[in-house]
């Protein structure tokens, strides 16, 4: 069982193991189902909907004491989506459900209290240079007129109230980027709590740390 970590839909993970040594595995290879295999024996099983926008594969995750099962999945056509179920006699509930979002490389993370389940979705993660997004008008100008780019989002599923917020990831680039600029960026970002109430993530540049809750609008410069 995973105990505070994340997990990426860029690595998949097909099967989990409950405190018991039950088994909780993915079965995609066609249609899409979710069983719970004890001794080689499968107990359950749950058939999950065809995604209508494709799907192009899926993990499931653990919460740290193994009440809740997280589904996350993404299209062939970079949006991202997940279910996460309570977990209960070796069946499942769906009790949220987070639709198809445009990004790719989603990373997932539940507080250890079980509290939140933490989503962080870049918008692209093929190698990226912010030089040519200016140059393709990939770009925004805030109220006052100055350039700035959407890199991705943090979303936050308050899991007490079945709540969702999302946080927009801003990058101000400067001149001081230019050289930076000339490298290209894997912009994954992995997360990690490092107590209740603060958030790291792994930015291209660097970590950064975020303290909860957070603004509507997370702004960094480069």
């Amino acid at each position: 069982m995973m105990n505070n970590e994340t997990i990426s839909s860029v690595k998949e993970i097909k099967c989990v193991i409950l405190n018991d040594k039950t088994e909780i595995c993915l079965i995609d290879h066609y249609d899409i189902s979710i069983s719970f295999i004890s001794e080689g024996k499968t107990i359950s099983n749950l058939p999950i909907d065809y995604p209508s926008a494709d799907y192009g594969g899926g993990s499931l995750y653990l919460s740290p004491t193994g009440s809740y099962l997280l589904f996350a999945y993404y299209s062939r056509l970079s949006q991202e989506a997940f279910i996460l179920f309570k977990i209960s006699d070796c069946n499942l509930l769906a009790v949220y459900e987070w639709p198809y979002s445009w990004g790719e490389a989603a990373n997932y993370i539940f507080s250890q209290d079980e509290k939140l389940l933490i989503q962080s979705l870049p918008k692209d993660r093929t190698l990226w240079n912010w030089k040519w997004y200016v140059e393709q008008g990939c770009y925004q100008l805030d109220k006052d007129g100055v350039l700035f780019f959407v890199f991705g989002y943090i979303n936050i599923l308050d899991i007490e109230n079945m709540v969702m917020s999302q946080h927009e990831i801003r990058i101000y680039p400067s001149e001081a980027a230019e050289n930076f600029s000339e490298r290209s960026w894997n912009p994954f970002i992995p997360l990690k709590l490092t107590d209740p109430n603060t958030l790291k993530i792994s930015m291209p540049w660097g970590d950064e740390t975020l303290v909860l809750p957070l603004m509507e609008t997370l702004v960094f410069g480069i």
